[in-house]
């Protein structure tokens, strides 16, 4: 039995925002509240948030991806108990990778590149032209892994789709509806105007790293453009996923201040954009940077717990404390410290900073109630 004491506990899903304890017994929440019940190993959380475990809903792992993270190393030290891998692999390398997934005591979920071999090809660009994907093997893949893939993934980016401009992304969204998935679709520097990128998006779909500044952007003269609120209306979903270059700042601070904010906070984190300042280092420090941004902390607790939970349609196992669910939880202690946030690595061109003065120290990750992650200050 493993009690949190004091510590000020939101659970956005359920509605909970006050100092109280949690109480873990047999890998489940059992208790939030006031528990007057003695524990064998009770933990003062006095003056840190406590969080369900966050969900970065965007990142790519090793060995999914060449690039990608020591998944469990890098998560959980950062509140992270549920990852989902972005696409790096496609049905032709998929399967192979199915037992790393399995046995990780991370959380973990794919979206299925349209590519058959995904990112492995990196840094040569994989084949985004629809006549060379197999459909059958797709779905194939979507038959045999149901539960574990969640939709597909393309770079809709200029040099990777090329002449072919948006013939696949409407050729990806056409499987999709075939399939009964959705689609996660990076946009950062287009192959044409943004106006025509969302059209093709259909209710559900995720457009990531929406504060990119390159090509067509969300916001044009100072002001969030009319096809990106109305899009919205339709039920697009806006996920801001940074990594090294996918965000500008100056787009980010004009569409936060309109209250154009994300549906689902991410990181699209590999081994390449990992603990790397000034940018998004770990789901922790973006937290932060949105914070500075002007989200409140609790907003952006919601977008990466049960935002994206309830995308990935697993609300009633992972995204809130609820009593009974796996006890998947976090602790944060905030700091007052003065960060520079950026939009590209040291030594870029063309990089934006601002100062931030707080952030948020990871000091405890259970994953179905096991410390998975302990400070040695907490």
């Amino acid at each position: 039995m493993l009690l949190l004491k004091n510590g000020h506990v939101l659970d956005p899903y359920n509605q909970i925002d006050q100092v109280a304890d949690v109480l873990v017994e047999d890998g489940k929440i059992v208790q939030v509240g006031q528990v007057r019940e003695r524990a064998d190993n009770a933990i003062d959380a006095s003056g840190c948030y406590v969080t369900p475990g966050l969900i970065d809903h965007h990142c790519h792992l090793y060995p999914l991806a060449k690039i990608g993270l020591p998944a469990e190393a890098v998560c959980f030290a950062s509140g992270v108990t549920t990852a989902v891998d972005a696409g790096s692999t496609g049905c032709a390398t998929y399967p192979e990778h199915r037992p790393f997934i399995q046995s990780s005591k991370l959380g973990i979920r794919a979206y299925l590149n349209v590519c058959s071999t995904g990112l492995s090809s990196l840094p040569v660009l994989e084949d985004a032209d629809p006549a060379h994907w197999d459909e059958g093997a797709i779905r194939a893949c979507f038959d045999q892994y149901a539960g574990e893939l969640l939709g597909l993934k393309l770079r809709t980016s200029a040099p990777i789709v090329k002449e072919l401009g948006y013939a696949p992304l409407r050729a990806a969204v056409e499987l999709a509806e075939k399939l009964g998935v959705s689609v996660m679709v990076h946009c950062t520097n287009p192959p044409g105007e943004m106006s025509e990128l969302l059209s093709i998006l259909r209710p559900g779909d995720v457009l990531t790293h929406m504060y990119m500044n390159q090509g067509s952007a969300i916001v044009e003269n100072g002001v969030v453009k009319d096809c990106v609120l109305q899009a919205r209306e339709r039920g697009v979903v806006f996920e801001a996923a940074d990594a090294r270059a996918h965000f500008g700042l100056e787009v980010a601070q004009t569409a936060i201040r309109a209250g154009f904010w994300p549906d689902i906070l991410a990181s699209d984190l590999t081994a390449l954009s990992m603990h790397l300042r000034p940018t998004a280092f770990n789901m922790a420090m973006q937290i932060a940077k949105y914070k500075e941004l002007g989200i409140p902390f609790s907003t952006l607790i919601k977008l990466c717990t049960q935002a994206p939970a309830a995308h990935m349609g697993m609300l009633d196992t992972i995204g809130s404390l609820t009593v009974g669910h796996a006890a998947d939880v976090a602790v944060f202690r905030p700091l007052q410290r003065e960060t520079i946030f950026g939009d590209r690595p040291y030594g870029n061109e063309g990089q934006k900073q601002m100062m931030g003065e707080t952030v948020y120290e990871p000091v405890l990750t259970l994953k179905d109630g096991d410390m998975v992650y302990r400070s040695v200050t907490f």
